[in-house]
């Protein structure tokens, strides 16, 4: 099944939009896990099955592993492994936020959607259609586009005006993606700026949106429910996945889980 279906599927099942962050900080892992060999993947894994009954997609960062080394990406590996073999009906979009050239691009594609088996993948379109096409050969898979980030700094360079078109290089980027199917191609908004995300999500009603930024970044889920439409996967990373710092650690994250899940099942009707 690709992506598309996946994602739909599980929205309508859930009635929600939540997507959980796997974001494992080395830093903020429980004690308990402190002597626990493979502790990224044990940590995320244990994250995953106890909010498998909530999640709509999952979303694994694959920094906090490759900070590892071959150690931290084999662990990566065995993480999406699970997900697959045990909760195979639940998309995973693997944040690693690529971009290159063509050929480049291609042995990325080739890593993430056939090495690993992966639904979607964040990308950085600096570099145009080239860096693109390679990643959406296999219509089954998708790609989001970064095009205005929940980070404090994203004004620097993505709210910049184009003189040609007077349109904001988020604008842009957002114009781009209708270059390529909306089942392949979404957008990543951020939940920090609902204007931005209201005035894209009317210019491209049809893109799956993928929004960071809620929850431990401070964006409140009434305000980006109300402005991103049904098309969007809300992800959560860090105030689920962090909600207890003791041996109950995925305990917490589920309860975490269900009541994002909950909010939103009350903001979608």
């Amino acid at each position: 099944m690709d992506f598309y279906s996946k994602f739909v599927k599980r929205r309508e099942i859930l009635n929600s939009l939540l997507c959980v962050g796997i974001d494992p900080d080395i830093t903020k892992l429980p004690p308990s896990l402190a002597n626990t060999p493979d502790k990224l993947y044990v940590f995320s894994k244990e994250i995953v099955d106890a909010t498998a009954e909530y999640a709509v997609a999952y979303k694994p960062n694959i920094a906090f592993f490759e900070a590892f080394g071959s150690k931290g990406i084999e662990q990566f590996e065995k993480l999406i492994s699970h997900i697959k073999t045990n909760h195979p009906e639940i998309p995973i979009v693997a944040d690693a936020k690529r971009g290159d050239l063509d050929n480049t691009a291609r042995q990325y594609a080739k890593f993430f959607f056939k090495e690993l088996g992966v639904d979607s993948l964040t990308l950085s379109p600096y570099m145009g259609s080239d860096t693109i096409k390679p990643f959406i050969e296999d219509d089954s898979k998708m790609v989001f586009l970064l095009c205005l980030t929940s980070n404090p700094d994203s004004s620097e360079l993505q709210k910049k005006t184009f003189s040609e078109t007077g349109r904001t290089l988020y604008r842009e980027v957002a114009a781009l993606s209708e270059k390529f199917p909306a089942k392949n191609v979404g957008l990543v908004v951020g939940a920090t700026h609902p204007k931005e995300l209201l005035e894209i999500r009317k210019a491209h009603p049809d893109r799956i949106f993928l929004i960071p930024g809620y929850g431990a970044q401070g964006a409140s889920l009434e305000e980006v429910i109300s402005v991103c439409g049904k098309n969007s996967l809300i992800n959560s990373s860090r105030s689920i996945i962090f909600s207890s710092s003791g041996p109950d650690f995925a305990e917490a994250a589920g309860k975490a889980a269900a009541s994002v899940s909950e909010q939103m099942r009350k903001l979608l009707v």
